[in-house]
């Protein structure tokens, strides 16, 4: 098998940001197992607005729309959402398990964007448009998108977004 390279991107409420990258190996076949269900506990206005605004940018820059997914992707998605929430900080905690969990699935390029604290989805797609990392995940080679947006007890929002290429 291939090494697959993932790319990591965080980002925090305020001007701090982070970028990681990630060679993950496989040596043998490890099965992936995520409860889809959790797809469905997304605030799906949110993730769908969060979407709509990475598509606009995407288009003024002549980039193909990115697709929902929302089995697999959201369903890591909101898993990692709800992990972050309940260590009150965001982090990219596991990625490589989501990213190979994808990868099973068929993904060949996997990132991630994470993002706490916005209010609505079009401060946080700005915020990641204004960070060059983030950026470049925004502006990547990937198909498709898996959202997992909810608030926690006291209603901020966390958020974990998905990248990959099939």
């Amino acid at each position: 098998m291939k090494p697959v390279t993932y790319i990591l991107l965080a980002l925090t409420l305020g001007l701090t940001s982070c970028s990681k990258e990630e060679l993950v190996e496989t040596q043998s076949p490890i099965e992936y197992t995520i409860d889809l269900n959790l797809a469905q506990e997304t605030d799906a206005q949110m993730a769908s607005e969060i979407l709509f605004y990475v598509n606009e940018y995407r288009s003024t820059l002549g980039l193909e729309p990115i697709l929902m997914d929302r089995t697999y992707a959201s369903a890591y998605a909101v898993e990692h959402t709800k992990y972050m929430i309940q260590q009150n900080r965001i982090s990219h905690d596991g990625f490589s398990n989501r990213a190979e969990g994808l990868n099973s699935q068929g993904a060949q390029a996997v990132a991630e964007n994470v993002g706490f604290g916005y209010s609505s989805a079009q401060d946080l797609v700005n915020a990641w448009i204004n960070s060059p990392s983030h950026r470049d995940t925004l502006e990547g080679n990937y198909t498709h998108s898996g959202i997992g947006a909810l608030p926690d007890g006291s209603g901020v929002y966390y958020v974990t977004q998905l990248f990959y290429r099939k």
